[in-house]
């Protein structure tokens, strides 16, 4: 249609809203997660020793594991950001299928051998008899401060989504959220996690799938999908451009993601709480290809979705209309639009979504809980018959108060800037340093507890140096990663909230990859590496420190060193260990004549 001698596209954005069929489905899922917890708390072995609550009693089959630690990964931060960047900068992301394998393989190859030939219920305690009780206490602090910041960011975002379409206030969502997680986890164990985490994974897929289904049907098909998209540039894979400082390459997200992924699932709590808990290491082996499989199909849809998203606003942008506040809501808005002909799918979707967030949180509680207890509370515990009662009742309180702490850091997070980019931020402070630590033990064998300590720190200040220093230059607007060209001028005049209602509008960035600067004045090279790279710098910087750190301090002999606590690929060059010699002492005449006599006797 043309109106005042512009043409515009039939296209109308306008408020979507849930209707009562979406109400009921999200609460029915929210239900279901409860029931699992009262069963397992209730019904099911009850809960009264750590191997039970913490592994599960150790019988756990591989395909509800997998299924757990696939939602545990995917959170709501994950399936909100992949479709809104693939929106703004294109199909890269595409390149996590090698990260997926890769990944998976260095756990197969690497930390899943040394983890289930300890048998340890924590991770750190790894460190601790590698390296000294130290190095575990601060990794334990480390890991358990990440997990109550990262925490409250799960929830806010499926909660803020919730709140865009349904209306209600972010502060009475974000609580009631929490408090369903707080109570199936408190009660059921890692067993009510893992069944609740398998029912809402399964929605969450279903769910994405049916909306990508009916978003490729809505543009006009999977080939037409293609057809916007390459024409809207956001065909991009093999962008193999190596430099560190490209917001977004093939390197980046295939090598750099690599090392990401591996501190959240090869060497995190949460994941190898989950590998102990089947029957033997075959089964933790399935588990982890089935994961591989898993986060590959995730993924991909989640790419596919926002190609499908670019092709129905290529010619109306929501975020540029400021019909959707910020990129994070542009997926539920999306959503609504798309299956509002399909009654209860919309809020079968957010279920899902609110789900993804409920599983990283449960799976963070459960798991950072056990830390604590392990590495700060079981050291101070007399010993006593009803001891393991009384672990498995202090986790449970321990569980409460950090859920609470976490959904009263939900009303912080409301203040803070952009939430993915936010997420990166917090786990790139900690993430490489933990990595780095147990990398260091399990591939460095002269490595010792001072190297460790000494690498982990600078490591730590390094990373944050680093972080805080990019933050504050972009808050500043000394440079950006622009996104790619977006539009308007197809828009109805009547589209809610468009700042123009009778001329097109149109935004149009020079560039994707490049540093963008916006003032005189380049920033220091270092503030300006993609954080894509984050952990695997942090990481690198321990490897490297703590090496060179011990080699000075002492290397020790590698025949004193216990083998249990390297990969068999490294012990393969590792000497055989030494054993103490015993000095054989005179044993006096008299002593010999009376054995001799009593063999005789009998």
């Amino acid at each position: 249609m043309t109106i005042n001698g512009t043409f515009f596209a039939s296209y109308d954005l306008k408020e979507l809203t849930f209707g009562w069929t979406d109400y009921a489905l999200f609460g029915g899922l929210l239900g279901v997660s409860v029931l699992i917890g009262i069963y397992f708390g209730c019904f099911s072995t009850k809960q009264d020793n750590t191997t039970e609550y913490l592994l599960g009693g150790k019988t756990m089959s591989f395909l509800p594991i997998s299924m757990s630690l696939i939602a545990s990964h995917i959170s709501g931060v994950s399936l909100l950001g992949v479709p809104s960047e693939v929106y703004q900068y294109g199909t890269q992301y595409a390149a996590c299928v090698f990260t997926s394998f890769i990944t998976c393989f260095i756990i197969v190859w690497i930390y899943l051998p040394v983890f289930y030939k300890l048998q340890l219920t924590s991770t750190f305690e790894y460190l601790e008899i590698r390296f000294a009780r130290p190095v575990r206490q601060l990794a334990s602090f480390l890991y358990t401060l990440s997990l109550v910041v990262y925490v409250p960011l799960i929830i806010y975002v499926p909660a803020l989504a919730f709140s865009q379409a349904t209306g209600m206030n972010l502060h009475f969502v974000a609580p009631i959220i929490c408090i369903v997680c707080i109570f199936y986890t408190t009660i059921g164990g890692l067993k009510a996690v893992v069944w609740a985490d398998t029912v809402q994974m399964t929605v969450t897929v279903g769910s994405l799938v049916a909306v990508l289904i009916l978003g490729t049907i809505a543009v006009g098909g999977v080939g037409e999908t293609w057809r916007i998209a390459q024409e809207g540039g956001r065909i991009v894979f093999w962008n193999m451009d190596p430099s560190p400082f490209v917001r977004n390459s093939f390197w980046g997200m295939s090598v750099g993601l690599v090392t990401t992924w591996l501190a959240s699932l090869g060497i995190s709590q949460v994941s190898m709480q989950r590998f102990l808990a089947v029957p033997n290491i075959k089964e933790a082996q399935k588990s982890i290809w089935f994961l591989a499989v898993g986060l590959v199909v995730v993924k991909l849809i989640s790419v596919f979705t926002g190609l499908t998203m670019y092709a129905r606003y290529h010619k109306c942008d929501p975020i540029a209309a400021h019909v959707v506040a910020r990129s994070d809501k542009i997926l539920p808005y999306y959503v609504l639009d798309v299956a509002a002909n399909v009654p209860g799918l919309p809020g079968l979707f957010l279920a899902g979504l609110v789900s993804a967030g409920l599983s990283t949180m449960s799976a963070g509680l459960n798991t950072v809980t056990g830390t604590i207890y392990e590495d700060f509370i079981d050291p101070w515990m007399p010993e006593s018959n009803d001891k393991e009662t009384k672990a498995a009742n202090i986790m449970k309180v321990t569980v409460v108060i950090l859920g609470l702490l976490c959904v009263g850091m939900v009303f912080l997070v409301d203040r803070l800037g952009d939430i993915f980019q936010l997420s990166l931020t917090v786990t790139g402070i900690t993430a490489g340093t933990m990595l780095g630590l147990f990398s260091l033990g399990m591939l460095v064998p002269w490595a010792t507890t001072k190297g460790a300590v000494i690498g982990g720190l600078v490591s730590m200040m390094m990373m944050m140096w680093i972080i805080v220093g990019a933050q504050w230059h972009m808050v500043n607007h000394r440079f950006s990663y622009p996104s790619l060209p977006t539009t308007t001028e197809g828009c109805l005049p009547t589209s809610t909230g468009l700042l123009n209602q009778t001329a097109s509008t149109t935004i149009v960035p020079t560039v994707q990859d490049p540093v963008h600067i916006e003032s005189a004045g380049e920033p220091f090279f270092i503030y300006r590496i993609s954080f894509m790279y984050y952990t695997l710098l942090g990481a690198l910087v321990v490897m490297v420190i703590g090496t060179v750190v011990s080699f000075i301090c002492g290397a020790p002999d590698l025949g004193d060193i216990d083998r249990d606590h390297f990969p068999p690929f490294v012990t393969r060059f590792m000497p055989a260990k030494k054993y103490m010699e015993v000095s054989l002492h005179t044993v006096p005449t008299a002593l010999v004549t009376n054995l001799e006599k009593e063999e005789l006797k009998s």
